[in-house]
């Protein structure tokens, strides 16, 4: 009996580094993958009965850690990276992968690293740097993992800054790149080969304007008054601090709502962040909380609409959406930033689902 399988995604197993194409995985019954702001993304391929005595050999030569995957969207390749889990039961195989920031992701920093006076930086120079001189390593194998030559920094005026000090053999490469993102003002996706690094404030991109027709099922929005912020305190507990905006300006309209917190810096060399350093972390840590966040939500089983403004080009983690959407008696346009993009093929047709939050003021 035939089984029915995808028809717009093929799927390439290549060798480490993804120059060599090994061979073409035969009729998958179902392709899923994803795209993802300040995380690893994944992709898991199926296949089932007749598809997997088809792939017989293929499928028995497959070996994590070595081996990718490469996925296209008919000739548009969409996503790739290496071979993490491999499951095969009696009728059915799964291929899962996770994009190239895995491999950052079993590396161990080797080195010292220090953004301390008078070696303070910017977050993105400091992980775009981290990541060159670790993965090194790995560029060194034959084949390599052909990763470095893609790393991609994008550079806005008034970023934010480090003086972050860590020493060797203590985290993972992508740990420590994870939590810059989390505490210190950047961002960061995988885009095939490319790892982008960007200050969190600015887009890599703008889409066209979407409103509610573009999505299938409705879309809910909602403002977050807990999350409001006119300035924000940094401080290290000890009489240093830096604030944003000054501490005489008073927001017009809100007033003042205030919020605090302490620096993030790994160091264990005794040094502090500066006021101005501290000042800088504030200032980071005041993207989208004024006026009052406003996250719009496509409900979970809601999707792309295939007719709609979006196409697969426009859908990188990290762009801003301009959306425009009238729900009961609030309407609403405001700059949205795209979190994560999940695409899903099987026998009854493709599913694209989006995922995003209030984009930060562009006069911050």
């Amino acid at each position: 009996m035939s089984i029915a399988c995808v028809k717009d995604h093929h799927v390439v197993i290549m060798d480490r580094g993804g120059k060599t194409a090994l061979s073409e995985l035969k009729r998958p019954q179902k392709v899923s993958w994803n795209r993802v702001r300040d995380d690893i993304s994944d992709a898991t391929v199926t296949l089932s009965g007749q598809s997997c005595r088809d792939n017989a050999k293929v499928l028995d030569d497959l070996r994590s850690g070595r081996m990718e995957m490469r996925i296209y969207r008919g000739t548009d390749q969409v996503w790739e990276g290496p071979l993490t889990l491999l499951g095969y039961g009696r009728e059915t195989v799964s291929i899962t992968a996770r994009d190239v920031m895995h491999y950052a992701a079993r590396t161990v920093m080797h080195n010292n690293y220090t953004n301390a006076y008078p070696n303070v930086g910017t977050v993105v120079s400091r992980a775009a740097y981290i990541l060159r001189q670790e993965l090194a390593r790995k560029e060194a194998l034959s084949p390599p993992i052909n990763v470095v030559p893609f790393i991609t920094e994008h550079h806005f005026p008034g970023e934010a800054r480090t003086s972050a000090v860590t020493a060797k053999y203590q985290d993972y490469v992508w740990n420590h790149i994870d939590t810059l993102a989390e505490n210190s003002g950047m961002d960061y996706t995988v885009l095939g080969r490319a790892i982008h690094l960007w200050d969190v404030s600015n887009p890599i991109g703008y889409t066209p304007r979407v409103t509610q027709k573009d999505f299938l099922g409705d879309i809910t929005v909602t403002e977050y008054g807990l999350d409001l912020a006119t300035r924000y305190v940094v401080t290290n507990g000890q009489g240093v601090y830096g604030i944003y905006p000054d501490a005489t300006s008073t927001d017009p309209y809100y007033g003042e709502w205030e919020m605090l917190s302490n620096p993030y810096d790994e160091t264990d060399t005794g040094s502090q962040p500066t006021a101005n350093e501290m000042a800088s972390q504030a200032k980071s840590n005041m993207y989208g909380r004024n006026p009052a966040p406003v996250s719009v939500r496509v409900p979970d089983g809601s999707a792309l609409n295939p007719s709609g403004a979006l196409k697969m080009s426009d859908l990188v983690p990290g762009v801003f959406i301009p959306l425009e959407a009238s729900l009961t008696a609030r309407k609403i346009v405001q700059m949205q930033k795209l979190d994560k993009v999940n695409v899903t093929e099987d026998p009854e047709g493709e599913k694209i689902n989006v995922t995003m939050s209030t984009a930060p003021k562009a006069d911050h």
